[in-house]
């Protein structure tokens, strides 16, 4: 990620990526959740942040003009989205917010997994608080999704830990915003 320009993260909930950041970021990061409650632990939790601005809003039907962002962020999200139709959503609003040579970066569990397999069929036991059902993805199926709101080129699919390459928990994806709004 670059040090400095405007980072967003959708479904920013309690703020975990700006608190990566710390008080050392550079950049200004604008965090948007359907939850004005969990924007609140946010600020609480990142109070030493400077540059950050916390946003009540649906990642759907962003507040933004477009091309505005150097860098918008989806991590932790899709997994609590069971509607294909709402990710892709999702994307194609992160798309249009996203500068041109932008980045957009999600994640999304691998359904083909086993461990994510039997974590997602436990996971009431050991985190009542979880929100079910859990989605999970398919290389294939992302890529799908993806294709649907028109992204087709300049994406890279890293796999989650990095030495896992078959059919690994999570991939983390980079999708960079081609000149013009097309697809490098």
């Amino acid at each position: 990620m670059k040090n400095d320009g405007k980072l967003l993260d959708i479904g920013a909930g309690e703020g975990l990526l700006l608190k990566a950041f710390g008080s050392a970021a550079t950049k200004w990061i604008y965090c948007i959740d359907l939850e004005k409650g969990r924007l609140e632990q946010a600020a609480k939790r990142c109070s030493d942040t400077k540059r950050s601005l916390f946003i009540v809003g649906d990642g759907r039907h962003l507040p933004f003009k477009n091309d505005i962002f150097d860098e918008v962020t989806l991590l932790n999200l899709f997994m609590n989205i069971p509607d294909r139709r709402v990710v892709a959503s999702l994307l194609k609003d992160a798309l249009r917010v996203c500068k041109n040579q932008g980045k957009i970066i999600f994640d999304y569990r691998n359904i083909l997994n086993p461990w994510i397999v039997t974590l997602y069929k436990t996971v009431r036991f050991h985190d009542p608080d979880i929100k079910l059902p859990l989605r999970a993805f398919t290389r294939s199926e992302m890529k799908g999704v993806l294709r649907s709101v028109g992204i087709r080129k300049g994406v890279v699919h890293h796999p989650i830990p990095s030495w896992w390459r078959v059919n690994p928990p999570v991939y983390l994806v980079e999708v960079k915003k081609g000149i013009e709004g097309k697809q490098l």
